[in-house]
């Protein structure tokens, strides 16, 4: 497909004065900075086009677009922080269509949020990581009381999204990427954990909208805090999921300041063996997305056996395994 010629196309939609075009990357979409260069203003145009095929799932179609972005409408008139704000086309739109080589491409356009793209490094501080879990807790406690309409579609991240991320991971297998024990002993984990999250109750105060993709670069500073960005792949979720990606790129022993910024805001206790979970899943889908990405299969070849030594096994033993790494 010639992406060019799309987002061009794309562009004469919008209201934009004299534009400058910076592509970014193309991942679960194909990003491009916008920013007028009069007015200084500048946007995020995202055409919802992922990478791979098995990025593709319910956060493409164009009502699930329409709803990611009116909860960030939402969100903007609740935060006190910086939010990608949607912008709309010309015809008052807040999602664009265009058809390109007889495949229709869905486009939406958010507000920058500018500051600083957080690394790891930012986080090596009590305060900071303590700073983190209260806005996650503060997403939480938005999403708590956030009222969508009954069109309003997103993905789940349940059972439903496990089996999905390990038949993936098994096309690795098949190809010869995984070797036929590493796979058994990831199928044996996965069934762990499957059998572990059916005997979850999803409530009010378990379960609800998510971001889904929390990790550092995903986060902005700004001079009052932590923005959240990429909404992609937001969706319907154990609040705890949110909490463990967190705790992914914290450092094993700032850990509990992050569980104590969180439970400040929402108070409640942790279940550290449901965090275990969901630090599986978030390694393991990082697998199963390279998978389908031929460049990356040496890098899987390589790291998948430190996976099953150092994590997979120890945790079929029933040790904590992913809290402490």
């Amino acid at each position: 497909m010639d992406y060019t010629k799309c987002f061009k196309e794309v562009i004469l939609k919008y209201s934009f004065i004299d534009p400058f075009v910076e592509f970014i990357r193309h991942n679960e979409n194909i990003t491009y900075k916008v920013t007028e260069k009069r007015s200084g203003d500048t946007y995020l145009m995202r055409m919802h086009k992922p990478i791979t095929k098995n990025m593709q799932g319910v956060q493409n179609m164009r009502e699930a677009i329409q709803s990611e972005l009116e909860f960030l409408l939402a969100w903007s008139s609740h935060s006190e922080l910086p939010v990608q704000i949607p912008f709309a086309n010309l015809n008052g739109e807040l999602v664009t269509s265009v058809v390109i080589e007889c495949e229709e491409v869905y486009c939406s356009v958010l507000k920058w949020v500018f500051g600083e793209t957080m690394s790891k490094k930012d986080f090596t501080s009590e305060g900071m990581v303590s700073t983190l879990g209260k806005h996650i807790a503060y997403l939480h406690q938005f999403s708590r009381s956030f009222k969508h309409s009954s069109s309003f579609i997103r993905p789940e991240y349940g059972v439903e999204w496990i089996n999905t991320m390990l038949t993936q991971l098994r096309s690795g297998e098949e190809m010869g990427i995984i070797t036929i024990r590493e796979f058994q002993i990831l199928e044996n984990a996965f069934s762990l954990v499957t059998d572990r999250m059916k005997g979850l109750s999803k409530t009010f105060e378990t379960w609800g909208f998510i971001h889904a993709d929390i990790h550092n670069s995903n986060l902005i500073r700004v001079s009052r805090g932590i923005s959240f960005i990429d909404f992609g792949l937001s969706g319907f979720g154990y609040y705890a999921m949110d909490v463990a990606m967190g705790a992914l790129f914290t450092k094993k022993e700032l850990r509990d300041d992050l569980l104590s910024g969180y439970t400040n805001i929402i108070p409640g206790r942790i279940d550290i063996a449901q965090l275990e979970d969901f630090m599986f899943l978030a390694i393991c889908g990082y697998y199963a997305f390279l998978v389908s990405r031929k460049e990356k299969h040496e890098w899987i070849r390589e790291h998948i056996p430190g996976l099953i030594e150092h994590l997979c096994d120890p945790f079929l033993e029933g040790k904590t395994v992913f809290y402490n790494i």
